[in-house]
């Protein structure tokens, strides 16, 4: 199902090929036009609930506000009410997402970092979701392509929902342990970094790494310091194994909202994932991770 060219389109089954990049502030992003112009670069985001457009690029594209809605999103660092734009449609590859509902933020921090909005699990619900390491390309599958079939070679996590405050706005996350203690991890794709709050540093035990001047970690909506970094010598869920992973710490808004304070908690970042071939099935709630060694292998035949 990850083989790689575009010519396969048609034999594969997906609705549309794209290239990405990674960007090392905003882990995977691909290029979308809005209404007919672009193209822009849009990061995927899966602990985004709500697509975004910032405003440097709403105003370059002259999007009008839809009359007084806003939305509350909650960031990383900080929550905020935004307004919703007015798009008629936004285009990633050949596939077409008409009407969408939007929101519209200032992100100063991220689109100096030459984004200029995010595709949230709004737009990627919509389809099964195959990333290629190889051939640096992302397939959009139609929900049920992945029925019934069989992948040798691949692990599958299971994804749970976790809803955020009073609002009927769900993340997704899976169960990982670390030096023994088990914990609860965020999906987040948009995330370039590992996080973890503080009662998972402490009942770890492990010794900070040495912190760089200025260090922060951007949110969409602000910026905070980090207060430390830590070394895990081994990540895993499942039979999945991620070797001498750093993750930081700072004082993130997000773990209070999503969770319970006084519990171990993490958010695993992009940098995870681009490591090799996996799969989100949304339908399933689960995401299949690309575990052989023989890449080329074809997990749809088997």
């Amino acid at each position: 199902m990850l083989c790689g060219c575009a010519a396969t389109l048609e034999e594969d089954g997906a609705l549309a090929v794209v290239p990405y990049q990674i960007n090392g502030d905003r882990g995977i992003v691909v290029e979308a036009s809005v209404n007919g112009q672009g193209p822009f670069a849009f990061a995927l985001d899966t602990a985004a609930s709500i697509s975004v457009i910032f405003d440097d690029t709403s105003s370059k594209i002259r999007l009008e506000p839809v009359s007084e809605n806003v939305i509350v999103i909650h960031g990383l660092v900080t929550s905020g009410e935004f307004p919703l734009l007015n798009v008629d449609q936004l285009t990633v590859g050949s596939e077409v997402w008409a009407d969408p509902v939007i929101a519209a933020m200032p992100g100063e921090a991220v689109a100096r970092a030459g984004i200029d909005g995010i595709l949230g699990v709004d737009f990627l619900q919509r389809y099964a979701v195959g990333f290629s390491t190889e051939d640096r390309v992302i397939r959009l599958y139609p929900p049920d392509r992945l029925d019934g079939r069989i992948y040798r070679g691949w692990t599958s996590v299971p994804l749970e929902l976790l809803y955020v405050g009073d609002t009927r706005t769900a993340l997704y996350f899976f169960e990982i342990e670390i030096g023994g203690v088990r914990m609860p991890a965020v999906f987040d794709l948009g995330a370039s970094l590992n996080m973890m709050n503080w009662p998972a540093a402490s009942s770890l035990g492990l010794d900070p790494v040495e912190l760089r001047d200025g260090d922060q970690v951007t949110g969409a909506i602000d910026s905070t310091p980090i207060v430390a970094r830590i070394r895990a010598r081994e990540v895993k869920t499942g039979n999945i194994r991620w070797k001498n992973e750093e993750f930081i710490i700072a004082e993130l808004e997000i773990f209070t909202t999503l969770m319970q304070s006084a519990t171990p908690s993490a958010i695993l970042g992009a940098g995870l994932f681009t490591q090799r071939n996996f799969i989100i099935d949304f339908t399933r709630n689960r995401l299949l991770v690309k575990t052989a060694m023989r890449e080329s292998e074809d997990p749809g035949n088997q």
